[in-house]
């Protein structure tokens, strides 16, 4: 019988049975009864093979780990989510393992909330907090003096593919200008969505009101907003980070709201999770920047997303066990 391992986060397989039915599911967890190691799952395969994983998150895939996994008997890898930066994909096609990725399950529940980490920080929420004043000065309403009306304002967007686009129409409908920059995108995308494209980074950030990033964790990405990029944007514009963490310098972001050099920030990913030793993380948590919101890592979900990505990573560990084309492998 076929075998597809869950490599991590979840023990329970039964959906996954559903969805493939007639092929041997198990969860990883559930077999050795703690998180597992790249060196468990090596184990584990070499002691029953899997011809396809499901892997989540907290699972590392380096090339030692794949080149085992290959002699295993280990074809193919389906990342259940949209990045796959835990996974040395050069590394797994060397090894003859073919990586693919579900790109499409949560898109609509990334752009709400990323429209709802923007609003807290353009409606200055972040003020109505009981302990952002003295109990006594809550009422007062000149707290919120800076906030500026969103129709009219500009909304900058690193990124502008599935997600980019869905936050944009949902800027759109709040009326505020949308700017892009995203170099992999094919021209004539602006005109399509009614968004101005522009060509570099400081091309984006300069004079924009907000900044959302949507795009892909590489090297190229890795820390692009740094104090060199944060400097170019306006002292009131806020920043929204729903992609993910290590695109944002945290140090950088943290000294630019201590010294008043942003706004707002709100930040749903870190650059390491969960966060240890983590200076913004401590002072988010002690209250000292009444101006950043951050959120555990929960843009992509809602019940509905959680099951449709379950069964669209299945359905693809499915056709790769068939050895028919898979829908969206990583090249």
């Amino acid at each position: 019988m076929m075998r597809v391992l869950i490599t991590d986060f979840q023990a329970d397989a039964g959906f996954e049975r559903e969805v493939l039915p007639g092929v041997e599911v198990d969860a990883l967890l559930s077999l050795i009864g703690h998180p597992p190691t790249p060196a468990d799952l090596v184990r584990a395969v070499e002691e029953r093979p899997a011809e396809v994983l499901i892997t989540w998150y907290e699972m590392f895939f380096d090339a030692p780990t794949l080149v085992a996994l290959s002699r295993a008997g280990v074809r193919g890898i389906v990342r259940a989510g949209v990045g796959y930066d835990n996974i040395d994909v050069r590394a797994a096609i060397t090894a003859g393992i073919t990586v693919c990725y579900v790109p499409d399950y949560g898109t609509d529940e990334v752009a709400d909330h990323a429209m709802a980490l923007l609003l807290w920080c353009l409606r200055d929420l972040g003020a109505a907090l009981p302990t952002a004043t003295r109990p006594e000065a809550w009422w007062d309403a000149t707290r919120f003096a800076s906030i500026q009306r969103l129709q009219g304002s500009t909304l900058a967007l690193l990124g502008f593919g599935r997600i980019g686009q869905a936050t944009a129409r949902r800027a759109q409908s709040f009326g505020l200008n949308v700017r892009w920059y995203d170099p992999y995108v094919p021209r004539g995308q602006d005109k399509v969505t009614r968004t101005t494209r522009v060509e570099s980074l400081p091309d984006l950030l300069q004079g924009c009101d907000a900044l959302s990033i949507h795009c892909s964790l590489n090297d190229e990405t890795r820390h692009m907003i740094d104090a060199s990029a944060l400097v170019l944007l306006p002292p009131h514009a806020v920043v929204v980070n729903t992609a993910r963490g290590p695109i944002i310098d945290e140090q950088a972001l943290y000294e630019a709201l201590l010294t008043g050099g942003l706004a707002a920030a709100a930040i749903d990913v870190l650059e390491h999770e969960p966060p240890v030793d983590n200076a913004l993380f401590d002072a988010y948590l002690r209250g000292e920047l009444q101006n950043l919101l951050l959120t555990p890592h929960v843009a992509w979900y809602s019940q509905q997303s959680a099951r449709e990505l379950r069964r669209k990573a299945a359905e693809e560990a499915g056709r790769l066990l068939r050895g028919e084309p898979p829908f969206n492998p990583v090249t």
